[in-house]
């Protein structure tokens, strides 16, 4: 073994980022035929080790001309490990299968190992490697830096990345541009490479571009118009418009644009401020979405929790039955949803909205004198087409219902169908409807009923006459729409990788050991999200920074307070609830979000308007929903949580509101 070729080896390999390898350099070998010429040690993936952390270690045995002794199997002597679960020293491992030897959750508390390998004639070699060691708070980086910048910049892609990137330098070496490469090929490319993650992606934009047929064509405004014309009253044309809401659950830009588009000229003719409807367009497009069974909202939040359900001890769970189980949970889009019904249907208001909504009653001005108004946009005219066209006269609300009843139809069918499959081909004979779900493929399930959907809406959309080309381009406007989305989604599976690499949530865990009581995490959850969305104005960046800390978070710590499978399940879905509707919280209040942008827009209200009218009621909403999460972390039963929490709401609402007088 020429000792001057590995070092230079090692150089350019830290160099490029290449190898992550540390080469033990081994003493004189022994004569002897079966003992390798020397071997490698890999300590975790080369870079720094970072103090209580666990890695795994790799043990090479190398023959003279430095490749891999594959017929070694002999076995190894260790001093300086020790085995995570228990901290009892490691003395002796093997044999080697295929010239290697892996020991995994090992910690080094030196930083040095020393190794001597054992053949099996006694003959022996011996060496060591060694690492420097860094204080283990420093897996708190990745997630911290993204938030950090995320709340600076307001860019969640440039912070997603720049995380995933610190966390990739921790990993590798303190090498910019190796981990640079390594944060491309070794964590975003695996995202986008599994299975699951691409079959969540395809699902997305495939939903996506349903949407966009559904939307270009017309389908969409025709049920709004159909249900509009039984509208008579203020309250009526309200209630009607926190309805359609509530039906275009699939998409939170869509309900937003479509619904506060089509409504608008009605409420106006009803003296319906237009800061009451942004709010109900706003307080119905992301509620219904997030808890919706399916929607491009689904397909995200799902993607998020797959991945970090092992990593919770969950990993036997199905990502899509999680989800469903979680949404009792969702107190704030629950409560939202229910404070929107109540002010719709009571004709009831309070604070800015109170008077927003007198000045409409008593002098007409549906906006105040001087409101800036965003600019409208319309997004439901096909592409190259004229709105007096027979094409636009030929839409109906077909184009709408069908393909949303097929969506649900088919995931129903693919659930039922896998389900069934699976446990019969597991030779279950006693088959239950619950088992079936509990068995059944659910990302297979969406997928195919999000592009059998796809199908259905361009064959309606040919039949009333659309041309081929422009459904097309309507289908693919659609999927440009979630780009960001899919983008967002890929780099937060990649931080969370990049998380269970540097054992974020194993140091969290440590530390706050005694110290975080395990039942105020939800409220943390939801308090700490709500933050993150109102300072960046986006909930899917915040679901995506804090989903691959704290779901694993509260299945460790439920485990360390010795809880039962049954109570650590609801515990993570809790959690997890509380993670999206503090999202959603945020993303009500803060002035730089999307969808609160969108919501002005369509509506035609001044945006600073809106977001003062609307945070009231956030804020009402948002104060109910924390007693109602420390009731869960006290482990309360849902069933008692939600009826108490509702009685609060409504209690709560009709004390602070007045009804606004209309001559009717």
């Amino acid at each position: 073994m020429n000792p001057s070729r590995y070092l230079w080896v090692l150089w350019l390999s830290s160099a490029l980022g290449v190898s992550p390898t540390l080469f033990a350099q081994s003493s004189p070998t022994p004569d002897s035929e079966s003992l390798p010429t020397s071997f490698m040690v890999e300590l975790g993936r080369g870079g720094p080790l970072l103090d209580g952390m666990p890695i795994s270690v790799r043990i090479r045995a190398l023959n003279g001309s430095g490749g891999i002794q594959h017929s070694f199997q002999g076995r190894v002597a260790i001093q300086g490990l020790v085995r995570d679960e228990d901290e009892t020293a490691i003395a002796f491992g093997g044999p080697f299968v295929d010239g290697e030897f892996l020991l995994d959750g090992v910690r080094v508390p030196s930083g040095k190992v020393a190794v001597q390998l054992i053949g099996n004639d006694g003959a022996k070699v011996s060496g060591q490697a060694s690492q420097s060691i860094l204080p283990p708070v420093l897996t708190l980086l990745p997630p911290l830096i993204a938030i950090v910048l995320a709340i600076a910049t307001r860019q969640v892609l440039l912070s997603l990345f720049c995380g995933v990137w610190v966390g990739a330098t921790l990993i590798y070496g303190f090498n910019p541009l190796a981990s640079f490469l390594r944060a491309v090929d070794s964590y975003v490319l695996p995202a986008l490479a599994d299975t699951d993650h691409a079959t969540v992606i395809m699902f997305s934009l495939s939903l996506g571009g349903m949407v966009g047929v559904m939307t270009a064509t017309g389908g969409i405004r025709s049920l709004v118009q159909a249900i509009s014309r039984r509208t008579k009253s203020s309250r009526s044309g309200q209630v009607y418009t926190a309805v359609l809401g509530t039906l275009i659950f699939f998409d939170d830009y869509a309900n937003s644009l479509i619904v506060g588009n089509s409504m608008r000229p009605l409420t106006d003719s009803l003296k319906i401020s237009r800061e009451k409807l942004s709010f109900l367009v706003d307080a119905t497009a992301a509620p219904v979405a997030t808890i919706g069974i399916i929607s491009t909202w689904t397909a995200y939040q799902i993607g998020l929790v797959a991945d970090n359900l092992p990593a919770a001890g969950l990993g036997d769970q199905r990502a899509y039955l999680f989800f469903v189980m979680s949404i009792p949970f969702s107190f704030y889009s629950i409560l939202m949803l229910l404070l929107v019904y109540l002010s719709a249907g009571t004709g009831r208001d309070f604070g800015a909205m109170l008077h927003a909504e007198k000045r409409a009653v008593t002098t007409g001005l549906v906006s105040r004198e001087g409101a800036q108004t965003l600019v409208e946009v319309e997004h439901d005219s096909p592409p190259n087409s004229d709105p007096n066209s027979s094409e636009t006269r030929t839409a109906h609300w077909s184009t709408a219902v069908v393909p949303v009843v097929c969506v649900v139809l088919f995931t129903l069918l693919g659930l039922i169908a896998t389900g069934y499959t699976n446990l019969r081909s597991e030779g279950v004979s006693d088959i239950r409807l619950r088992d079936v779900m509990g068995a059944a493929e659910s990302f297979r399930s969406l997928l195919w009923a999000a592009v059998g959907a796809s199908l259905i809406v361009a064959c309606l959309s040919r039949l009333q006459g659309w041309s081929t080309s422009d459904i097309i381009q309507a289908w693919t406007r659609g999927v440009k729409s979630l780009v960001l989305a899919v983008l967002i989604l890929l780099l937060a599976w990649s931080i969370g990788a990049v998380c269970a690499d540097l054992g974020t949530g194993h140091y969290i865990l440590a530390t706050t050991k005694g110290a975080l009581d395990p039942s105020y995490l939800p409220v943390l959850a939801f308090v700490v999200a709500g933050f993150i969305a109102f300072s960046t104005g986006t909930s899917y960046g915040t679901m995506a920074i804090l989903i691959p800390v704290l779901l694993p978070l509260g299945g460790q710590l439920s485990n360390q307070a010795q809880l039962d499978s049954a109570s650590t399940l609801a515990f993570c879905q809790a959690t997890t609830a509380a993670i999206l509707g503090g999202a959603v919280f945020g993303d009500h209040c803060s002035p730089i979000s999307d969808t609160t942008v969108l919501s002005s827009m369509a509506t035609g209200s001044d945006h600073i308007d809106h977001v003062r009218t609307q945070l009231p009621y956030a804020m009402l909403v948002a104060a109910v929903c924390i007693p109602c999460y420390l009731a869960v972390g006290w482990g309360w039963s849902i069933y008692l949580i939600l009826p108490v929490g509702i009685t609060i709401l409504s209690a709560a609402f009709l004390l602070l509101s007045s009804v606004v007088r209309r001559d009717q």
